[in-house]
């Protein structure tokens, strides 16, 4: 993981200056005592701020744009702006196009939930990434996740990055909205402008609850180090990619010390070897392919994977998940 500060931040998010529950000071005062230093107010159609935030505040807005293929608008969510102005722009590409002008950055709002299309999205150009993961549109409608968004962009050559939010408007009233959905920022020094330029740049991972220490990724490499954790998953284009599951990897050493079913095992790997270190257990594998994995296991999960292995895709994003199935997920790495 790159050095310099780590912020948890909340990107999207709403108050009673528009259809909030807490005022402006009220959702700060929420997020601060949850550890967040990076607040966005994301008021719809609002350019709100706060009077206090033990941290980096960002003034943003949410704006309904266009109309897409099955009708519904863009939701288009811009940070870095404070002149409601902004607001006169009507059209959602030169919506994005004046918010770039002004130094700001943009990104698509719940496309699932939106009923955005692939080709709706790429009808848009200059915006940083799309929300991977909202955590109101998740526990409402169950319409939060859009990763499938993300894997078509990304395989249609986009670079766009994966931007896990609340959206709340609740925050203390059942079903909750907030706190489910942050990202953790990498600044040099914790300034708007600092966060900005890092969201921009992609330095940043998208988390529901699972925590990543340590992350390295080459052509045929990848080493990771992170909160227990029971699924990791390498996802890149058309069929590419791998699935780790803590059951899965369980099972192999149960039946590759079994005579009977070792034959069966012997399939897809040519060894397995596992080391008890007393806290801790390491299973060393390599697959018929040539694959050489190393996953460390506590008692809680996998904390620990080091692969050997061709990684010569055209992208590379990595996602984990929890015993609860919490995720995160890490911004790609591009091979083009």
């Amino acid at each position: 993981m790159d050095k310099g500060l780590w912020l948890k931040g909340c990107l999207h998010c709403h108050s009673k200056n528009s259809d909030g529950f807490l005022d402006p000071e009220g959702v700060a005062s929420f997020y601060e005592s949850r550890g967040y230093r990076l607040l966005a107010l994301t008021d719809h159609e609002k350019i709100s701020g706060v009077k206090g935030f033990n941290g980096v505040f960002q003034f943003g807005v949410e704006a309904s744009r266009g109309k897409c293929m099955f009708g519904a608008s863009y939701h288009i969510v811009a940070l870095g702006v404070d002149d409601a102005k902004i607001l006169d722009v009507k059209d959602p590409q030169l919506f994005i196009d004046r918010v770039n002008e002004e130094g700001g950055l943009t990104f698509i709002a719940h496309p699932y939930w939106s009923n955005l299309t692939h080709e709706d999205l790429t009808q848009l150009e200059g915006y940083v990434g799309i929300e991977v993961y909202n955590t109101g549109c998740d526990v409402e409608v169950a319409k939060g996740y859009s990763t499938v968004h993300w894997d078509c962009l990304l395989s249609s050559g986009r670079k766009i990055w994966g931007i896990a939010v609340d959206d709340s408007h609740r925050y203390v009233i059942h079903p909750l909205d907030a706190d489910g959905g942050w990202i953790w920022l990498n600044v040099d020094d914790p300034s708007p402008e600092a966060a900005l330029k890092s969201i921009r740049e992609g330095k940043f991972y998208s988390s529901m609850a699972p925590k990543i220490t340590m992350f390295i990724h080459t052509l045929s490499y990848l080493k990771i180090e992170c909160t227990p954790i029971h699924r990791l998953d390498i996802i890149s284009s058309n069929g590419r990619g791998h699935s780790i599951l803590l059951e899965t990897i369980m099972e192999l050493l149960k039946d590759w010390s079994n005579p009977n079913k070792r034959r069966l095992c012997e399939r897809i790997l040519t060894s397995l070897e596992h080391s008890d270190e007393g806290l801790k257990q390491k299973i060393y594998l390599e697959t018929v392919k040539g694959s050489r994995l190393m996953l460390e296991i506590n008692k809680d999960g996998i904390v620990g994977l080091e692969a050997k292995m061709s990684f010569n895709y055209p992208y590379v994003r990595v996602e984990l998940a929890d015993e609860n199935g919490r995720r995160a997920w890490i911004n790609p790495t591009f091979n083009l």
